[in-house]
């Protein structure tokens, strides 16, 4: 359904597979963007302490609601997916 709602934004997501998150992606990436703090926690714990200050939330200080919480529908990822639009240029 993301990808769905991104496409009505212009963004083409199917290229763009999941991974799994690992210290050595860490390592690689120039800046790493976690959608909540849950997730931010996650990558503290993971990363080398070398490679914390690559890691931030997406929208600073708050969290981006996840779409897959089991009851969402259309409205909620395009509402997500404006969320992200929203807040890219920051990273830009």
């Amino acid at each position: 359904m993301m990808v769905d709602a991104a496409a009505v934004r212009g963004f083409d997501l199917t290229a763009h597979p999941g991974l799994q998150v690992t210290a050595d992606l860490i390592a690689w990436a120039d800046t790493v963007l976690a959608m909540d703090h849950a997730v931010l926690t996650a990558l503290k714990d993971l990363a080398a302490p070398h490679d914390q200050l690559k890691l931030r939330l997406y929208l600073d200080g708050q969290d981006v609601p996840d779409p897959y919480n089991g009851d969402s529908d259309s409205d909620t990822f395009a509402e997500v997916a404006a969320l992200l639009e929203a807040g890219a240029d920051r990273h830009l």
